[in-house]
């Protein structure tokens, strides 16, 4: 009976003792723990799993100054951006104790899991770094170079340019992975799994490609009505889709080069500066005449300018192109109603005004036996003078009403002439100019205007 008593006895001692640890642990961890967090503690992203308040706020001020963000990628790659490299910085949080105080010390045996708590402090950063840090990270320059490969395989059909979804899965959308991971470092989280944030993309999906294509559409959209003479020409997709060039960096241009060709061709087409034009006399017969400087004459450079930029906005319009000279009529034969005929052979001039006829004259023009004959063609009047000195190596001839349509040679007066036409102009001719009699002169002076045609055949 002694034997049970003692080993009673002693399994009450020993069940006491075992008690009296327990609770000296359990005791002791109520202590330890009214000053320290929880084991398993993370305030927002850092751990401070059983420190003290100062000890979790040195931790954290350590870990700022050491801050990376850890890109995760699909491959079980992963990449890092430093804090120091995005100039990152932060206020230590000063919350701490407040946090600390909501533990409850007496249920620390219960507290063996992990638990977050808030972190209330925000990063400051410089975003443009952060993107332009994300731009040359491995992921960012592989999907750069599928992208790349992709859009040369770009295609056009039925008037607008498509593409091909390849399936494949290392597209990132940079600025969905900038998106995320900028308010993640905000909140000084430590990393973000691609994939889990659903920054892979389809390549149809691809801010890039869309870009491209959206950009690429935009130009073929356009649709340019030219309204020329008797004529309307439509530029639309058709030509367009070829002056759209699709680079291996994924940028979309304009081939300025075959924009400025087409505008050439558009010029050599219908200007009509020194073209031969069928003419109708006013001796009933029709002729044709070339050279001068009257007519319709596109300025090539600026309407390229014009067109290359309705074809960027996408402009769908009618329009006549940028001209550096008009004519008073449109089409080829363009030289109107209102002009002034001059026959060399018959030495003589007609003056139509809108149809009809103001006057004519015998008229004296270039002497051809000094080879000072004026010149034929089709002519623009420069512009009116009175009471000019004509001024050459041999002479100086005062006149009254002075009208040059080709450089020094023009209209005027010649009172110093007592008879005109015949065949003065051999042998007495003038220096190039059509001398005609004062009344004539006069009459033409004041109704023909700057621009209109002059006719000398």
């Amino acid at each position: 009976m002694e034997k049970k008593g003692g080993l009673k006895k002693s399994i009450i001692i020993i069940a006491a003792s075992i008690a009296a640890v327990i609770a000296a642990v359990y005791f002791w961890g109520v202590w330890f723990y009214s000053t320290h967090f929880f084991f398993g503690t993370e305030i927002g992203s850092f751990n401070c799993s059983n420190m003290t308040v100062d000890e979790a706020k040195e931790q954290i001020k350590n870990d700022i100054e050491n801050y990376g963000f850890t890109f995760y990628e699909k491959d079980d790659k992963t990449e890092v951006v430093t804090g120091k490299e995005i100039g990152l910085t932060a206020e230590i949080p000063d919350n701490l104790q407040e946090l600390l105080q909501e533990q409850k010390p007496f249920l620390w045996l219960t507290s063996f899991k992990s638990r977050s708590l808030p972190l209330k402090t925000e990063a400051v950063f410089n975003r443009h770094t952060l993107y332009n840090r994300i731009t040359q990270l491995d992921f960012a320059k592989k999907s750069n170079e599928t992208v790349g490969d992709y859009t040369e395989k770009i295609y056009f059909e039925n008037g607008q340019f498509r593409a091909r979804d390849n399936g494949t899965s290392d597209v990132i959308s940079i600025n969905d992975v900038y998106s995320r991971a900028k308010a993640k470092i905000k909140d000084l989280y430590l990393g973000m799994s691609l994939e889990k944030e659903g920054c892979y993309k389809g390549i149809n999906d691809d801010d890039t490609v869309k870009g491209v294509l959206n950009l690429a559409n935009k130009f073929v959209a356009s649709k340019i009505t030219y309204n020329l003479g008797d004529e309307t020409i439509i530029l639309d997709s058709a030509t367009i889709k070829d002056w759209v060039n699709i680079g291996e960096n994924s940028s979309v241009k304009l081939n300025t080069d075959k924009i400025r060709e087409y505008v050439d061709g558009l010029a050599k087409k219908y200007n009509t500066v020194g073209a031969e034009r069928s003419f109708k006399t006013s001796g009933g017969s029709n002729i044709t005449v070339g050279g001068g400087d009257y007519g319709w004459k596109i300025n090539a450079s600026k309407e390229s300018d014009e067109l290359c930029g309705l074809i960027w906005e996408g402009q769908q319009t009618e329009r006549e192109p940028v001209y550096a000279q008009k004519a008073l009529k449109s089409g080829k034969n363009d030289i109107g109603s209102t002009y002034v005929e001059i026959s060399i052979a018959s030495q003589h001039l007609w003056f139509y005004k809108d149809g009809t006829l103001v006057t004519e004259t015998d008229i004296v023009t270039g002497d051809t036996t000094k080879r000072r004959s004026t010149p034929s063609g089709v002519y623009r009047l420069k512009y009116k003078d009175k009471n000019v000195v004509l001024k050459g190596e041999d002479y100086e001839t005062p006149v009254t009403f002075w009208m040059p349509f080709n450089g020094g040679i023009g209209l005027h007066d010649a009172t110093w002439r007592g008879r005109f036409g015949g065949s003065i102009y051999r042998g007495n001719g003038s220096h190039g100019c059509v001398n005609l009699p004062y009344s004539a002169a006069e009459k033409i002076f004041k109704s023909l205007s700057p621009g209109e045609p002059v006719v000398v055949y």
